[in-house]
């Protein structure tokens, strides 16, 4: 090799060939995108709200949901099967009008119950997907700007 430039430019693309190799290897710190947070499955919280009463709101950790939502539901499955019931004796005995009324009656606290079921399942949907994340929502009324708020 007698080209005098020849010598620097191999001996530089060498260097920056091998810092780059092990750069490349070395593992690189964690950035903020790729923290893990806890998760739930969102398909189990739904199956779990299905099956049991407030089990979806247990799933996900939200205990005061589940103390409000597993009763609600239990006491309306429990009318409805209170006036199905009714319903029966009022048909064995033949009394149209009683049977009318109580009929009506179950069919409302059954899509009552139905509505808490889904809602249930949807509240324990979101839950899931939101486990992670433990930012929550503060509601502020007054100019904040000002300095004068009144947080609830």
């Amino acid at each position: 090799m007698k080209n005098p430039v020849l010598k620097p430019l191999l001996l530089t693309l060498a260097v920056t060939t091998a810092v780059t190799l092990t750069v490349a290897q070395e593992p690189s710190p964690a950035s903020p995108d790729t923290l893990t947070y806890p998760q739930k499955s969102p398909s189990k919280a739904v199956l779990l709200s299905l099956l049991f009463p407030g089990g979806g709101q247990l799933y996900t950790r939200s205990f005061w949901k589940a103390a409000i939502i597993a009763p609600t539901e239990i006491a309306l499955a429990g009318i409805t099967c209170r006036y199905h019931n009714l319903c029966q004796k009022s048909l064995a005995q033949g009394d149209t009008a009683a049977y009318q009324r109580l009929s009506e009656r179950r069919t409302t606290f059954l899509w009552w119950t139905g509505a808490i079921i889904a809602f249930s399942m949807a509240d324990a949907y979101v839950s899931a997907q939101m486990f992670g994340f433990d930012e929550q929502m503060r509601l502020s009324l007054g100019p904040g700007r000002a300095g004068i708020e009144l947080p609830f």
